[in-house]
């Protein structure tokens, strides 16, 4: 079974977080974790959010105590999943400091627009790259002008 495939089913992909991992489950996320697999392991990104408006902005800040089990799940599903080199998109919901498992997404979907301009390389570009098997070494927040 392909990774598309596996992504697809929603239902099971929950249920192996919540009996695997101990992540509650929700159906509703609003924040995405990317993940840049290249062939030398994971890169993560920062996290994109969906505002109130329906747009999505990059980053989104999460302290230490979130990031690291957030960076634990990403690690153990794809590792489930049995991923290849490619941008992942782990959709997840937040309250409270508490992840609630949503789905991966196994291409730059549509929260991906908010890094572009943001993040260097964008995760349009990095998908590219990792299909391609090319290096992709860092990524990059780029910050504002000064009086921005």
């Amino acid at each position: 079974m392909d990774i598309t495939t596996k992504c697809e089913q929603v239902n099971d992909l929950r249920a192996w977080v919540s009996s695997n991992l101990g992540f509650p489950t929700h159906s509703e996320g609003r924040y995405w974790l990317p993940i840049v697999l290249t062939a030398r392991g994971p890169l993560y990104a920062e996290v994109i959010y969906q505002q109130a408006d329906g747009s999505y902005k990059q980053p989104y800040p999460l302290t230490d105590r979130v990031k690291q089990p957030l960076f634990r799940l990403a690690r153990c599903l794809l590792t489930h999943l049995e991923a290849t080199p490619a941008v992942y998109l782990v959709q997840f919901a937040l309250q409270a400091e508490i992840i609630a498992f949503d789905r991966v997404i196994p291409y730059p979907g549509e929260p991906a627009i908010a890094s572009k301009g943001v993040q260097e390389p964008d995760l349009f570009t990095c998908h590219w790259l990792c299909l391609e098997r090319q290096p992709i070494f860092d990524l990059v927040i780029k910050t504002c002008p000064p009086g921005e």
